[in-house]
Parts: structure tokens; C-alpha cells; sequence
């Protein structure tokens, strides 16, 4: 996929926010969990928390659990790539993709 060169948007970045979802999806959408996915996502990520939730909520209007929204093209591709599986499943790719592995 193609990010802005001075953002810190990848596709490792967008398969983590695709897996908090699913984990959030899983929980039946806990109050509070998706702040605390994306505090610790942002730890490692040099991301900001509140535009990794914005990420994550992309991800949820895509899903159709939340209103539309204007997602990129790279939110809409890992969903339908993606979004089918499991956030362990998903998990694994992120491990592959931190490992320098191509997943996509």
C-alpha cells in the first residue's frame, strides 16, 4: 500500500489497528477496551493514541458497526483481506510482518 512518507502509517501500523478490532469485536466492544489497545499500540508505534483510535474506528465503519466514515483504501483492503479472521489470526501476521515477512 502507499502512506504518506513523512507519516507513520505502514502496513504493519494498519494490521495492528485491524487486530485491535478484531479483539474489541471478540469482547463484544468492552467500554474502555479500545483506549487501552491503542495506549499500548501507541507505546511501540510513534503513532498518537487518539489517531490510532481513529484508525480503529475506521475499522469498525467498514465492519458497519459504526456510521460511515472515510476510510483509506488501505483500511477498506485489510478488512477485506483480513477481516475474516480471528485477531490471534491476525496476530500471527502482525509477528510475521514485525519479522520483516511479507504479508500482504
Amino acid at each position: 500500500m502507499s502512506y504518506h512518507e513523512s507519516s507513520e502509517w505502514n502496513d504493519l501500523n494498519e494490521l495492528r489497528c485491524l487486530e485491535i478490532f478484531l479483539k474489541l469485536k471478540e469482547a463484544g466492544f468492552r467500554r474502555g477496551k479500545q483506549i487501552e489497545l491503542c495506549r499500548k499500540m501507541s507505546l511501540s508505534s510513534n503513532l498518537d493514541v487518539g489517531n490510532i483510535s481513529a484508525k480503529v474506528c475506521n475499522y469498525k465503519s467498514v465492519a458497519g458497526v459504526n456510521n460511515p466514515s472515510k476510510a483509506s483504501e488501505s483500511t477498506i483492503l485489510f478488512y477485506k483481506r483480513f477481516g475474516h479472521l480471528s485477531s490471534t489470526e491476525v496476530g500471527v501476521l502482525v509477528k510475521k510482518a514485525m519479522a520483516g515477512q511479507n504479508i500482504v
